[in-house]
């Protein structure tokens, strides 16, 4: 397992490296901090800070200094096959060149990146709330089972959210859209089927946890979740759908990034199986 954490400039590393920390502590991963200046001359500067930096680091990390455009040099990192899980922070954005071009560069590697990816936001000291947000069936359990990973790690208590669409009722077992979680988990639909598989994921590893249902358009009632409680992260899966369904759901995972107002682990793909395939 290896997490590549990408920092700009203070303030906003501190925070960046501080939930990334305890992310890939909780994945059991190797950590490279990794900076992009736009000469030669500021390398050994930016050198300079990547060490201080990985003081903040609870395990052993390696430095990374690359010349050139920010958005370029993450990814053709990122393509060297190296990485699990990608750190980067998000901004409250000036109108700085600089400030827009990483927000672009957050927007793209969310949207196009094969790995995972973490958004920092907000200063945290430990993980005590964690949301992990599912689609349903077609999403499988890879974000269900980085939640549970995580929340085990760090002690924190996990809820499951499920957002139901406006669909007929033939599709979600519910003939009317403000019946309960109990009443979808009587019904022998996949999403039922799928939400009691998650459930039996989370009591095999006995951590705290509970499941809710919403109805409605899952970023709207993702955030509003997110406004009622005091999460410090939030997990959400890009389901494995059909091309046009998949467009859907990873412009929920996009418009989630850019918009909760806490960090937001998108998870691509299993980090546990990337994990093992590339160390093979």
């Amino acid at each position: 397992m290896h997490t590549l954490i990408s920092i700009t400039k203070n303030p906003y590393w501190t925070s960046t490296i501080k939930i990334g920390d305890i992310v890939a502590s909780a994945l059991l991963s190797e950590v490279t901090l990794m900076t992009v200046t736009g000469n030669q001359s500021s390398s050994s500067k930016s050198r300079d800070k990547l060490l201080i930096a990985s003081e903040l680091i609870s395990r052993p990390s390696n430095i990374l200094v690359r010349q050139g455009n920010p958005a370029t040099e993450i990814i053709s990192e990122l393509n060297s096959g190296k990485y699990n899980l990608l750190t980067i922070g998000a901004r409250a954005h000036s109108s700085a060149p600089a400030e827009l071009l990483l927000g672009d560069t957050t927007h793209r590697i969310v949207k196009d990146t094969p790995i995972s990816i973490l958004v920092a936001r907000g200063k945290i000291a430990n993980l005590n709330r964690i949301l992990v947000c599912t689609s349903g069936p077609s999403a499988g359990f890879d974000a269900i089972k980085s939640a549970v990973t995580i929340a085990k790690h760090t002690n924190a208590s996990l809820t499951v959210l499920h957002v139901s669409r406006a669909v007929p009722s033939m599709y979600t077992g519910l003939d009317q859209m403000g019946e309960s979680l109990s009443d979808l988990l009587q019904t022998d639909t996949p999403t039922a089927k799928y939400l009691r598989d998650c459930a039996s994921i989370i009591n095999a590893e006995q951590i705290s946890a509970e499941i809710e249902l919403r109805h409605g358009t899952p970023t709207q009632e993702i955030l509003r979740d997110v406004d009622r409680n005091r999460y410090d992260l939030l997990i959400i899966g890009a389901a494995k759908r059909s091309p046009f369904n998949r467009m859907l759901t990873d412009n929920v995972s996009t418009q989630l990034a850019a918009n909760a107002p806490l960090s937001v682990l998108v998870i691509h793909n299993s980090i546990q199986q990337t994990m093992t395939t590339n160390e093979q």
